[in-house]
């Protein structure tokens, strides 16, 4: 090797001297007739050749070896004995034979000192890598030649490169991406997994500037890379950097100083992770349990605010027949009655928002919904928008409630209409699609399997990115004062969600808006047709009723109601009043018991508990909240009748009619639910 031989050319003339004297006193050549002591600087050099831990050879012009050191036996296992008077391409590997050979030439050609790498066999077979530094003496007619052992040498290059062959195999085979940067700012590290994160090949990198810093973020890249320069560990450091086409990329890395032998900071090593899509995760999950924690409080409200409102509902009707010969009081009475409609509809809205209303959802064709959407918007519209409609002939059908169904798309397609003052194209779209788990992995709320895609699109100006995420909050809304509720888009939202589905929204600005609604697929088959709720052509009767409500106002005025209607009403406030009534054998034709009481019994508790007592039994339940031991995720458990608060006297008749109808509690029972959503 250079160094080596650089090392040691110094002393090969004195070794030509001295393998002169060596091949002159030693080789053959007669001695002089005085016999005294070699001089003392021969004495000297055949010291250095017999002491000598590299091996030196002396060869005739046809590579005869003449003369060897002892150290031949430490490196080859030859005593020089069995080396001298062999040719030495006997001992040299048969690789490594021509380029010896034409080392020797150009020695002998030139007369110059020259540094090459040779084999030798040692005499247990084993190859003995050696570092030769040789001359030609012309006058002597000889080589003479200096070899290294480098088997130690080439054990640790080998090592080296081991190490760094594994080394570049686990950077390459690492998902994180591993860089470094040099003290002033280049390349000297890019994984593969850099160039699949950043875009950039290795090539296009290595030894330049990096040149991933977006604009407007110098400063904060200069502050850490100059921190991590000064000897700083960095660990989870979140930046956002650019890729080779120029989109942004969030990335957590970790930095930590590389050191010299001499303990100095000369470049900085990154691992970098790709944190874009956990970012949208955190950012949709975020996003989710503040929905949810909206939802809660929108749906403790809106329990709140019914049973005030069936206290309303319940006795404007009565009142309005008791004024209705005086005209000033039935105008007041009606304004009393429109505010009541206005705030059932506020609840039921917010109540849809939270995935607490009650649903009845069943094999249901879309593509008919859509139509007939279509056809209730088509007078309100106007002339200046057009209606296109893409169903798909073999659209599935979905599990939902079509009802729910129909005032969900109403309420995107006025939204639509909305977003268009000036006329534009709205586009009512049904097909079926497959969300597979790379879908589900990129949105946390939905799970992969098939759907029912309905899809309502608009071309108005479309919505602005930083209020995308907002548009499903309640009361949210861009209109003027007066003009919206913000309550429309949170309703299909929640209707949606509690459906088992899953909703998405797409906008380009002056491109338009799409809301895709995505509906868990149903069977082929049509459900049969459902009856319709009983009727007796009555609305009034003379049965007992057993009401049990915890409310004061609301038990006053569903007795209030009952009564009008011609009904006896026994009250009770809570389950154990009822079941003491029943075990002193009070005599009633109907259980009307409101679903969340407090004690240790619910509605449904006590009307299992009073089935045991009294049979057969008839029930109706009532709520202004549908998370109960009947209603899971807002369905009706089957064979259930609710009757949903706030409800008008007309509701609450018509109800109670059903539930005398019917034969006995839990047997061939349909589920009905009945409001006031007007």
């Amino acid at each position: 090797m250079p160094e080596y031989a650089l090392a040691i050319t110094g002393w090969v003339a004195a070794l030509v001297f001295a393998g002169a004297f060596i091949i002159h006193g030693f080789a053959g050549r007669p001695a002089a007739a005085d016999q005294s002591a070699p001089p003392p600087q021969t004495d000297l050099y055949r010291r250095i050749f017999e002491t000598s831990l590299d091996l030196l050879l002396v060869t005739d012009r046809k590579g005869l070896l003449v003369d060897i050191s002892p150290s031949s036996k430490d490196i080859l296992g030859y005593e020089p004995g069995e080396m001298t008077g062999h040719i030495g391409i006997d001992f040299i590997h048969p690789d490594d034979l021509e380029p010896t050979r034409t080392e020797m030439r150009l020695a002998r050609r030139g007369g110059e000192t020259r540094n090459f790498e040779c084999r030798y066999i040692h005499k247990d077979g084993h190859a003995v890598p050696l570092v030769w530094t040789g001359v030609w003496s012309e006058a002597e007619q000889r080589h003479f030649f200096i070899g290294r052992d480098a088997t130690l040498r080439k054990t640790l290059e080998a090592a080296e490169r081991a190490a760094k062959n594994m080394l570049a195999a686990v950077v390459d085979a690492s998902p994180v991406a591993i860089l470094c940067l040099t003290a002033d700012r280049a390349v000297t590290v890019w994984s593969r997994a850099a160039e699949q994160i950043f875009g950039y090949s290795a090539e296009e990198v290595l030894g330049r500037p990096y040149m991933l810093v977006p604009a407007g973020h110098e400063p904060q890249y200069d502050d850490l890379f100059t921190r991590a320069l000064a000897g700083e560990t960095l660990r989870d450091i979140r930046v956002t950097r650019s890729r080779k086409d120029g989109s942004p990329v969030d990335i957590s890395f970790d930095a930590a100083p590389m050191r010299g032998p001499d303990g100095s900071i000369h470049a900085v090593a990154y691992a970098l992770t790709d944190i874009t899509e956990r970012n949208k995760l955190e950012q949709q999950l975020r996003q989710s349990q503040k929905m949810d924690a909206i939802g809660q409080l929108t749906g403790g409200v809106a329990h709140d605010f019914n049973n005030m409102l069936t206290a309303i509902t319940g006795t404007i009707d009565i009142l309005a027949d008791a004024v209705a010969d005086k005209p000033d009081l039935a105008a007041i009475a009606k304004l009393i009655s429109e505010a009541a409609d206005r705030g059932a509809e506020l609840t039921s809205r917010l109540l849809a928002f939270a995935r607490k209303q009650p649903l009845q959802p069943a094999n249901t064709n879309c593509n008919e919904s859509v139509t007939e959407v279509g056809k209730l918007l088509r007078p309100t519209m106007g002339e200046n928008i057009d209606i296109e409609w893409k169903l798909a002939d073999d659209a599935w059908p979905a599990i939902v409630d079509p009802g729910q169904l129909v005032t969900a798309i109403i309420n995107l397609a006025v939204n639509a209409r909305d977003a268009m003052p000036d006329g534009g194209k709205l586009t009512l779209e049904t097909a079926n699609v497959t969300l597979d788990e790379e879908y589900a992995g990129q949105h946390s709320e939905v799970a992969a399997g098939r759907y029912v895609m309905i899809a309502v699109s608009d071309t108005g100006p479309g919505i602005p990115p930083a209020i995308r995420e907002k548009v499903f909050e309640p009361f949210f809304t861009t209109k003027g004062v007066g003009k919206g509720t913000g309550l429309g888009l949170s309703m299909v939202y929640g209707f949606v969600k509690q459906s088992g589905g899953h909703i998405k929204l797409y906008s380009e600005q002056e491109q338009g808006t799409t809301f895709k609604i995505y509906l868990p697929r149903g069977d082929q088959k049509e459900d049969p047709a459902k009856s319709p709720l009983a009727s007796t052509g009555a609305s009034e009767g003379s049965e007992t009723i057993l009401v049990v409500e915890d409310d004061p106002i609301v038990r006053g005025a569903v007795t209030t109601q009952l009564t009008s209607l011609g009904y006896n009403v026994i009250i009770a406030t809570n389950a154990a009043e009822a079941l003491a009534l029943i075990d002193n054998c009070v005599a009633f034709d109907l259980l009307f018991t409101d679903l969340v009481m407090p004690g240790t019994m619910n509605g449904d508790q006590l009307a299992k508990e009073a089935a045991k007592r009294r049979s057969p039994l008839k029930v109706l339940f009532t709520s202004g909240y549908t998370e109960s031991s009947v209603i899971h995720h807002g369905r009706l458990d089957p064979g259930v009748l609710l009757l949903a608060k706030p409800y008008r006297k007309a509701d609450l008749a018509r109800m109670v009619r059903e539930a005398l109808a019917r034969p006995t509690a839990g047997t061939n029972q349909k589920r009905v639910t009945a409001n006031t959503r007007r």
